[in-house]
């Protein structure tokens, strides 16, 4: 987490008023604030073991506090809760049987990892490259916390979508009251997405095209890997 941030200090000042095309509508002092927002929720989440109760106010004014400035005091205070506790800690989180602080030492450091691909879109600047490791646990991540907080679809199709990387497969079963992940393939899934862990991950979060180029499998055109992304965004 510690050296994703670093670069998104480093590009911080040239994306202020540049667009980040991942973000419609989004600057990137939108997004820089919208990032100081989450790191100091968490901060309190774990510091008092408890998601903060609706309508808590943040202890600075992110429309009044300059964005750069915010998101360090944001990440500072994210920092000094994580040193203060063990991964083993209560907080709690969407996930029942993950009531820890290690939830969020995971959760966060996909979410700047992923923030921070934004930002360097948002500056043209080179992309920075996603460990294979990393990555291969961010598809986890995505398809198994996040995806796994989505509404049902009445409208789903009950398709199953194997997304296959870095030697390990997730079956999705696109089910109108949830989506149902298996970490195992089936012979005959609606289609097949396949392709390096960055990549994979990058097309999961909606941070590349919707119909991939060749380092994916023909199949991620098929109308079940489309529902997927789409069934993804509404729960990311």
């Amino acid at each position: 987490m510690a050296t994703a941030y670093s670069h998104i200090s480093e590009l911080a000042p040239q994306t202020l008023q540049a667009r980040v095309p991942a973000c419609p509508g989004w600057t990137g002092e939108d997004l820089l604030r919208h990032l100081g927002l989450v790191y100091i929720s968490r901060a309190e989440t774990i510091r008092t073991g408890k998601r903060p109760p609706r309508g808590w106010t943040a202890p600075l004014d992110s429309g009044t506090t300059p964005a750069l400035a915010f998101l360090d005091a944001c990440f500072s205070a994210l920092v000094a809760e994580l040193d203060s506790h063990s991964t083993d800690d209560a907080a709690e989180s969407w996930v029942a049987e993950d009531q820890t602080v290690g939830f969020w030492v995971r959760r966060l450091t996909h979410e700047t990892t992923i923030h921070r691909h934004d930002l360097e879109s948002a500056a043209e600047a080179a992309v920075t490259g996603i460990g294979a490791d990393l990555a291969i646990d961010g598809i986890d991540e995505v398809l198994t916390v996040m995806l796994g907080r989505g509404r049902p679809d009445p409208e789903a199709s009950g398709a199953v979508v194997v997304v296959r990387s870095g030697g390990k497969d997730w079956s999705v079963h696109l089910d109108t009251e949830a989506v149902r992940i298996d970490q195992t393939s089936v012979e005959h899934p609606e289609a097949l997405l396949t392709g390096e862990p960055q990549s994979v991950l990058l097309w999961l979060w909606g941070r590349s095209d919707l119909y991939p180029d060749s380092s994916f499998d023909n199949s991620a055109r098929h109308p079940a890997a489309v529902e997927l992304r789409a069934r993804l965004a509404r729960a990311t």
